[in-house]
């Protein structure tokens, strides 16, 4: 009797097992290969043009991430800290919808941010996208905690956390103006972590601050849809894996930014209607952190990560010796 019970119950737990496997298969194909042919609609304003705020805008995956969105009709504010460099990206988007503004996301004070914000708030902003992030230091820049300066590690907490969560909290009364609730329009924060937010070696303060966009976006996304005020705001955590960028020349064979801007801009809708809170709009990434978030033991995430980054650790070494 009693084995049968057992029996009985470890076939549930089997077949519980299987249709959450199943589900996720489903969801993960359903998610990947049916995109909406016209995504963001619904961030379009009813009245007037709509505009998304992108930073880190000026190259790579944040100039990725404008063109797709331009190609949807909205038009952009890019925020960087290079003149020159944000002119030449305004330029190769060719929309009468472009602005831009010089803000050096590692040094800006409040003030500063405050008049920037100001600057554009007779635009209809609808999405704010914190792309900026990098790694403010001297090359190498795959190296131990211990070898970085007091400054480069507050540069990493400057660039990578403090300046999207200042710039978030400013822009917030844009994304929720009262003509936005008054004609139910809904307004997009994508806040742009990164795969690294398990904790990887050698690029530890990167890993910090990812996972602090991680968590910011998180605890946000649940803040703003507990009230009505701003129920109509939706807040996601982007992550991708290794993307072939300006920032990132070594990752040969990678999926290329401008490929990842069109999976973002395709996959927010998908994700919305899903209720999800963290977007991993590349299918190959996806399987990536959900390997590395729910499947791996600790041993076997820390043996990859370590490999993976001693290999690149391995090629900038290399770099920095034929620079001497």
């Amino acid at each position: 009797m009693a084995s049968g019970t057992l029996v009985t119950c470890l076939a549930g737990v089997g077949a519980a097992a299987v249709l959450r496997v199943l589900y996720w298969a489903s969801q993960f194909v359903l998610y990947h290969f049916w995109r909406p042919s016209k995504p963001l609609t619904a961030y379009k304003r009813t009245s007037g043009d709509s505009y998304a705020l992108i930073t880190g805008a000026s190259a790579g995956i944040g100039l990725a991430i404008a063109r797709a969105i331009v190609r949807q009709g909205f038009g952009v504010v890019l925020l960087g800290h290079l003149p020159d460099e944000l002119a030449s990206a305004a330029k190769s988007l060719n929309p009468p919808l472009v602005r831009t503004l010089v803000v050096n996301a590692s040094t800006a004070t409040p003030e500063e941010l405050s008049a920037a914000v100001e600057a554009i708030s007779d635009l209809n902003i609808s999405i704010l996208v914190n792309n900026v992030g990098g790694f403010p230091m001297a090359d190498p820049p795959i190296r131990p905690l211990s070898t970085l300066s007091t400054a480069e590690v507050d540069g990493f907490v400057d660039m990578n956390a403090r300046f999207m969560a200042r710039l978030t909290n400013l822009v917030l009364p844009l994304l929720s103006s009262k003509s936005t609730r008054q004609n139910h329009e809904r307004s997009l924060i994508l806040n742009v972590s990164s795969a690294g937010r398990v904790g990887m070696p050698w690029i530890v303060m990167y890993s910090a601050t990812k996972a602090f966009n991680y968590a910011f976006s998180m605890g946000l996304s649940r803040e703003l849809e507990d009230d009505p005020a701003t129920a109509h705001i939706d807040c996601l955590a982007v992550a991708p894996g290794e993307v072939q960028s300006q920032a990132n020349v070594m990752a040969e064979g990678a999926v290329t930014a401008d490929e990842f801007g069109s999976y973002v801009v395709g996959g927010i809708d998908g994700a919305v209607k899903r209720k999800w809170r963290e977007v991993r709009p590349y299918w190959g990434h996806d399987l990536q952190l959900g390997l590395m978030d729910r499947v791996l033991p600790d041993s076997m995430l820390t043996h990859f990560s370590r490999e993976e980054l001693r290999e690149k650790k391995v090629m900038w070494d290399a770099i920095m010796a034929k620079r001497r």
